[in-house]
């Protein structure tokens, strides 16, 4: 027992001794690394944002479970997104609210200062008319507003994916 007892001892110090702790140099290049793929993922029109937290306009603010998004793809928006708020006209039972998929009317991404960009998107579905504002920081944090016609504005937070491979 003892020596099984000594023998993990051992083994435990051999592992942290054998992490290593990243450089000055080597977070600077890792941090470089993550600004050049927020902005490529803008650019392309190619990404997706994973929701923490809503903010509606009525109400306090609310942690969300896994599986809220929202998804560029080229020309194409997918909002996967919760809504608590007042609705003014809307189908029966409440319609999509803001779950749906639609082509962009507009787009447009330009840097409002250094650090953040801002993505401004328009489209619109058979239900409402929507606007969505991203001020996306260079470390993928996002901040996300949504106007839509029929519905209050509500607001979330998130962060971007930051998939290597795209």
């Amino acid at each position: 027992m003892k020596k099984s007892l000594l023998f993990l001892g051992m083994m435990l110090a051999v592992v942290a001794c054998s992490t290593t702790k990243l450089t000055p140099q080597e977070k600077a290049q890792q941090r470089a690394q993550e600004i050049q793929q927020v902005n490529k993922n803008i650019q392309n029109r190619h990404f997706s944002i994973d929701i923490d937290y809503m903010y509606p306009q009525q109400g306090p603010a609310r942690r969300v479970d896994f599986g809220y998004f929202l998804a560029v793809h080229g020309d194409t928006l997918n909002s996967g997104l919760p809504y608590f708020g007042r609705a003014y006209q809307v189908p029966y039972g409440g319609g999509k609210a803001l779950n749906f998929e639609t082509k962009l009317s507009s787009y447009n991404a330009y840097r409002v200062k250094n650090g953040l960009m801002r993505v401004e998107i328009k489209a619109q579905n058979e239900e409402d008319q929507y606007y969505y504002t991203l001020d996306i920081y260079d470390n993928g944090k996002t901040d996300i507003t949504v106007l839509a016609r029929e519905r209050d504005q509500i607001r979330f937070s998130g962060t971007m994916n930051l998939d290597k491979k795209k």
